[in-house]
């Protein structure tokens, strides 16, 4: 930390002495490679000397692509110096001649010394996992087990991230905001943008657990930021890859990059098709019998799901000059699927003899189209750290459903019992602007200052029209009850201020946002209305220390406030009987939940034996936590499933992650966290302690094969009413690469080996006692084959200069224009 923060020093001392250069300067740029694998080096070290005297001119970090560049570096000798732990020292003669604006320090190639930085394996390859003053960072190339999948896939693979039977996300139990390349994504809910990004397109997974004021406030659990892969050399590249698995599972993605001088060409296209079948079961005894004597009640269910998607993103960076950037993308996709679902219902006394017994007949089907169209501006200036953004986003989701629900009774004494016919039509439209602005500058020697703004607008229409057969007229009719009209509102004004400095060991970042949200909603059908106004401040604290005498340690502490508004999906005043026996519904009454949030991480480097600890404790608090509840009607023996404000959620938990280096080409990642959980309420007291282990064992062998297994357990967990059960899987993937730069890869992969994976749940009220179990085909074999091939090359797309330039001193000019100096303080 000491070392980085004297060079924050040295960059604005040498920032404020170029300064005064007048045009007698010019921009070095040059680019960090693995001598040895020829990737890039990031976060290096690049400082540039006085020959006279080795005083420092200026220095910076390299970026993740290894590139790094100096502004107004004067005329006149200097010695170039890269260093960074694992590699040897490199030391280079640089002139700066006068009269030419960009020069280049060329392709500088480390060699590897056998040592690494604390968050870098041993071997010249992106580390699975790193840790930053705010966030978790892993590798999504090291994850073999998602090869071929979606977003989902390969965040099953995260830990403390859960995935549910219905691939819905928590983090540590609790709601997550989804973003991609660091802004919310255009698809809206998490699940949805997660099936919308194939697997190989990830570069790399940020999991903030307490993000800064900087981010938006909503999501209790924080955010999880999806950084996608896209190259900026110029030249081109393009990865092709395609599957199929077990399950009737097709996928397939083309991602492709053109770069040419000032222009950026991007775009990526990919569709999939899967079908799955699934069953469920439920147990429940009535405490309290319905007027129809029913004591127990047993419904068994059997499934099949049927979907696909097709999609795609095009977009164009243009590089106006060094310092601004303007992108603009556009993106498009249709979701469509059809399910059927077979329900046998029993009803049985107080001596489990039969009353009743019914059969239920479900099928549906639906078409989501989706458009997104965004814009960035992106300015950077001669001051070190200093650059301006500007964002707008427009995305479009529309939604049609239809499904017939078919209901046949029958008494114990083998008379007709009560029949039911149901079809309905959903319609919908959900709109959102999101636009944004940021500005970051340094501050003084060691501080760094930012501020922004945000607006998010978002219109929601939907048209539910349900209708029931009227077996005397023999006619469909519009039910009021279960029919719904609605339209809802969400406008959130927020802005932020954030400082960051550092004294001594002591790196610090402090933070406030404000948030002013507007939710107003009306109901047509049932002439009901929500207009809610909060107005929020979300405070922020960051510590990181790194421990004196020891650059392989750090202790990282930090406070925020999170929110829970409640879903457009909760407010609604809808009712889904599509379970007859167990209804949902909406609930507009419901009011946000506010998220007090500390953590404390420690972090430590072990240089003999390559491995690496992080370990932290946790502590957040939910007020008027949003959560189910259900409910028995002790007349008619159906349970009502409503959202609410139920009570104070508290969690303590701590957590343990080890990465073992077995042997040379063996390690082994071991996850283990632990969380008591406490919910205390008007009707709600209910306390667990939790826990859960995660496994990652991961196997280089010779042929460059990898061969890597994924385990997981973790027990039941606490809810409102009882609890969630214990859950357990493993995958296994194995991956082959070939050619040149590994350009061929094939991968199988293999889903719950052993078939463990379902969803079950115990519920205990006052009224009923009930057991849930679901299970889908989660075991499956998939085969997945990546092909990438291109050309990098600065000189590509310029004209043969009459000057000869060296092999390894190529002009960058046009590759550095959307670069900016990595920040130092923190």
């Amino acid at each position: 930390m000491l070392k980085r923060l004297l060079l924050s020093a040295f960059i604005c001392y040498g920032a404020t002495a170029m300064a005064q250069t007048g045009n007698n300067a010019a921009k070095l740029t040059g680019k960090a490679l693995d001598a040895n694998t020829g990737k890039p080096v990031e976060y290096a070290s690049v400082v540039l000397l006085h020959p006279q005297d080795s005083s420092v001119v200026t220095g910076m970090y390299t970026e993740p692509d290894g590139d790094f560049a100096f502004n107004a570096v004067p005329t006149g000798n200097y010695v170039l110096r890269i260093t960074f732990m694992g590699y040897e020292k490199l030391l280079k003669a640089i002139k700066i001649i006068p009269g030419k604006p960009i020069q280049s320090a060329g392709i500088v190639k480390l060699q590897p010394a056998g040592k690494v930085l604390a968050t870098v394996e041993i071997k010249s390859e992106k580390p699975a996992f790193s840790m930053q003053i705010d966030r978790q960072v892993f590798d999504a190339g090291s994850i073999v087990t998602a090869e071929g999948g979606t977003g989902t896939d390969v965040l099953k693979n995260i830990p403390s991230v859960n995935v549910d039977i219905d691939d819905n996300l928590t983090l540590r139990g609790k709601s997550v905001t989804i973003y991609v390349d660091g802004k919310p994504s255009p698809f809206g809910d998490a699940k949805t943008a997660l099936q919308m990004i194939p697997a190989s397109t990830i570069d790399r997974v940020e999991v903030i657990n307490n993000p800064s004021a900087k981010f938006e406030a909503n999501g209790g659990g924080g955010i999880i930021n999806i950084i996608l892969k896209k190259d900026k050399a110029i030249g081109y590249n393009v990865m092709v890859s395609a599957g199929v698995a077990t399950r009737g599972q097709l996928n397939g993605n083309l991602n492709t990059n053109l770069r040419i001088r000032k222009f950026n060409f991007f775009a990526n296209f990919n569709g999939w098709h899967n079908s799955q079948t699934g069953y469920g079961y439920s147990n429940r005894q009535n405490l309290i019998p319905d007027t129809a004597g029913t004591a127990f009640f047993t419904q068994d269910s059997r499934n099949k799901n049927s979907n696909s998607g097709r999609g795609g993103r095009i977009g164009l960076d243009y590089y106006l000059n060094d310092y601004n950037t303007i992108t603009i993308s556009e993106g498009l996709s249709v979701n469509s699927g059809n399910s059927t679902d077979d329900i046998m219902l029993n009803y049985l006394d107080a001596h489990k003899s039969p009353l009743q017994t019914g059969e239920r007949h479900n099928n549906s089907g639906y078409r989501n189209p989706n458009n997104n169209t965004s814009l960035n501006f992106r300015h950077t200036t001669d001051k070190q750290n200093e650059e301006w953004t500007a964002y707008i986003s427009y995305s479009n989701n529309k939604g049609r459903n239809n499904s017939n629900y078919n209901t046949l009774s029958q008494y114990a004494d083998n008379t007709q019992g009560p029949s039911q016919q149901q079809r309905n039509l959903g319609v919908s439209q959900n709109q959102f602007w999101n636009i944004q602005t940021d500005y970051t500058t340094p501050v003084g020697k060691k501080g760094k200052f930012e501020a922004g703004a945000k607006v998010t607008l978002q219109d929601n229409n939907n048209d539910y029209d349900a209708q029931l057969f009227n077996f005397t007229t023999q006619q469909f009719e519009k039910s009021l009850d279960l029919s719904n009209t609605y339209f809802y509102k969400q406008d959130i004004y927020g802005g932020y201020m954030n400082f960051s400095s550092a004294i001594g060991n002591l790196g610090y970042q402090v933070g406030a946002r404000v948030e002013q949200a507007n939710l107003k909603g009306y109901s047509y059908t049932k002439d009901t209305s929500v207009n809610n106004k909060f107005l929020n401040v979300f405070p922020s604290v960051f510590l990181k220390y790194n421990l004196p005498h020891n650059e392989n340690q750090s202790l990282i502490l930090n406070y925020s406030t999170r929110i829970d508004r409640p879903g457009f999906d909760q407010l609604l005043p809808y009712v889904n009987n599509s379970d007859p026996q167990n209804i949902r519904v909406g609930n507009p009454e419901l009011n946000p939940s506010l998220t007090h949030k500390f953590e404390a991480n420690y972090s430590r480097y072990f240089p003999n034996t390559k491995d690496y600890l992080n370990t932290g404790v946790y502590y957040s608090q939910a007020n008027d936590d949003i959560d189910r509840i259900s409910l028995l009607d002790t007349t008619t023996g159906v349970t009502t499933t409503k959202p609410m404000n139920l009570a104070t959620d508290k969690d303590w938990g701590a957590n343990f992650t080890y990465n073992l280096h077995v042997i040379q080409g063996w390690n082994v990642t071991t996850n283990l966290n632990a969380e008591y959980s406490k919910l205390t309420g008007a009707n709600i007291n209910n306390e667990y302690l939790t826990y859960g282990i995660t496994v990652n064992s991961n196997v280089r062998l010779p042929g460059k094969i990898n061969v890597q297994v994924n385990g997981y357990y973790r027990s039941p967990r606490v809810q409102p009413q009882g609890t969630f059960k214990a859950m357990n899987g493993m995958d296994l993937g194995i991956r082959k690469e070939m050619l040149k730069n590994n350009a061929l890869a094939i991968a199988l992969n293999i889903s719950d080996v052993l078939n463990t994976q379902n969803y079950s749940s115990h519920y205990e009220t006052d009224a009923f006692i009930q057991d849930y179990v679901r299970k889908r085909t989660t075991r499956f074999i998939r085969l997945n084959i990546r092909y990438r091939f291109g050309k990098m090359d600065p000189e590509m797309f310029k004209k043969k200069k009459k000057q000869e330039v060296p092999e390894d001193e190529s002009d960058y000019k046009e590759r550095d224009k959307d670069k900016k100096p990595a920040d130092s303080t923190l």
